[in-house]
This record gives structure tokens, C-alpha cells and sequence, in this order.
């Protein structure tokens, strides 16, 4: 079997699974995204040990996977925003925890271990306060806004691939990803825009502005995460940031549009309530 059509499966069945269990409803999304969460941090600290630093692994994966169960049912409302006070000893645990390591450059496996909670861990728990909104008065979990945003991912990567395959011919970030092209930026917004049109006949409760900005979002923070990704991977030597799938490389490699975007839209929503 060639590597296309490998790339091809993994990525059909991948899908499937994801928008199945958003779905099937909250508690099926959360227990995937929990998992994806925690694999996708271990993932990144597994690149901070092969760049020689000792990040805090099992306690940076405690804490992420606190943040974001706190963050579902704070989401969900059965939780109050104060309960991420009782995060807090946990993180200042990393503290005391390092003292005992006996590990070199403390500071930079202090840094490392948070700097992955915050770019891997918080993305992920925001995608909570995506999935639970008001619609017509009703608060509830409602999937159709986290389809979209992943249709949007899936879209602008293979509208960027076939302008940048067929029109590019201006480098985006040549010093980080060589390939990559401003046609192919512009063609991943057009497709993820046109997606967004075709979206807003399947879920007419929401607008075609919203779902218009999210697609803008999705396809420019997208771009930039996997930029992002590029550089880490880039300055640590590796092609993957792991073997989750054939043909497709790690978790962080599957999500990196997401790190970025999942924040910025997650603050541009609070103008459309």
C-alpha cells in the first residue's frame, strides 16, 4: 500500500472517530479530548527530552489533565470559574518537586514543563467553552460549532495544499517550512470560507458572519500553528512530533492548527454573545 493511501485511511478513519464522539455528545467528547490532550502534552515533552532538558512529564501531565476536566464542567456550568483555584496547588507544586529532581537547568525545565500546559493543555480546554453556549435562549452542549471549526482545519489545509501545489510561487516562512506559500495561505481562507457558506445551510442557526470569522480564524491561526510546530521541530532536528498515525506523525502534528486558533476564537466569540 503506497503512503497516499495510507495517509488516506488513517485520515478518513481519524476523522470519523473525532466527529463521532463530538456528536454522540459531551461526556463522549470530553473522554476523547481528555486523551488527545494528555498524549498530545506527553508528545511535546517527549521533544523537550530529545533537545536534552528534563521537563516535569508525569506532574505538567497531572496538571494539564486537571485544567481540563475543570474547564468541562466549568463549561458545563455544574462548576464555578473559582474552581480553578484548586488548580493552583498543583502548579506551584512543580515548584517544590524540582528541588528534588536533582536535574540540571531547573529554570529551563520549570519553563519547558508550564510553557507545555499553555500551548498544549489551555487549547484544548477551550474547546469546553466552544461546545457549551446559549442558542435560543437554551444552555446546552451543542457539537455544531466544534464541527465546523475541525471542517475548517480539514478544508483550509487542502485548499492551501492544492493552490500552494498549483500556484505557489511566493515562500510564506521559507526559513522555517519551505514549502509553504502565501497562494497557498490565501487558498486555504477561500475554501475555508466557501466551507463556511456551504455550513451555514446545515446549521442555519448560525450566521454566516460568525461561522464567516471563525473560518478566517481557523485558516490564518491555523497556518501559524503549524508554523510554530515547525520551528520547535525544526530547531530540535526531527520530521514528526510522533508515530500517533501512519502517514501522518504525532498528535501535536494532527493538532497544531488548533493550539492557536482554539484561544483566538475562543475570545472573538465573547463579541457574538
Amino acid at each position: 500500500m503506497s503512503e497516499l493511501h495510507t495517509r488516506t485511511i488513517w485520515g478518513i478513519l481519524f476523522a470519523t472517530v473525532l466527529t463521532g464522539a463530538i456528536i454522540l455528545g459531551a461526556y463522549p467528547f470530553a473522554i476523547l479530548f481528555l486523551i488527545i490532550s494528555i498524549f498530545a502534552l506527553r508528545e511535546f515533552y517527549t521533544l523537550c527530552e530529545l533537545a536534552g532538558f528534563s521537563p516535569q512529564v508525569y506532574p505538567g501531565l497531572l496538571a494539564g489533565a486537571l485544567i481540563f476536566s475543570f474547564s468541562f464542567f466549568i463549561a458545563k456550568h455544574d462548576l464555578s470559574f473559582h474552581a480553578y483555584f484548586y488548580i493552583l496547588p498543583v502548579i506551584y507544586g512543580l515548584l517544590i518537586y524540582e528541588l528534588f529532581r536533582k536535574k540540571e537547568n531547573p529554570i529551563t525545565n520549570l519553563a519547558l514543563t508550564t510553557f507545555g500546559i499553555f500551548y498544549v493543555s489551555i487549547p484544548f480546554s477551550l474547546l469546553n467553552f466552544l461546545s457549551f453556549h446559549q442558542i435560543e435562549g437554551t444552555f446546552d452542549y451543542h457539537f455544531e460549532l466544534l464541527i465546523s471549526l475541525f471542517i475548517f482545519v480539514w478544508t483550509s489545509d487542502t485548499g492551501a495544499y492544492i493552490f500552494g501545489v498549483r500556484f505557489g510561487r511566493h515562500r510564506l516562512f521559507e526559513r522555517i517550512s519551505p514549502k509553504k506559500s502565501w497562494e497557498g495561505l490565501f487558498g486555504g481562507i477561500i475554501t475555508a470560507l466557501f466551507s463556511a457558506w456551504i455550513l451555514t445551510f446545515i446549521f442555519p442557526e448560525y450566521r454566516l458572519a460568525l461561522l464567516g470569522v471563525v473560518a478566517l480564524i481557523v485558516a490564518i491561526s491555523g497556518t501559524l500553528g503549524d508554523l510554530v510546530e515547525s520551528m520547535i521541530k525544526r530547531s530540535i532536528g526531527v520530521k514528526d512530533s510522533g508515530r500517533f498515525m501512519p502517514g501522518h506523525g504525532g498528535l501535536l502534528d494532527r493538532f497544531d492548527s488548533i493550539l492557536l486558533a482554539s484561544p483566538v476564537i475562543y475570545f472573538v466569540l465573547q463579541f457574538f454573545h
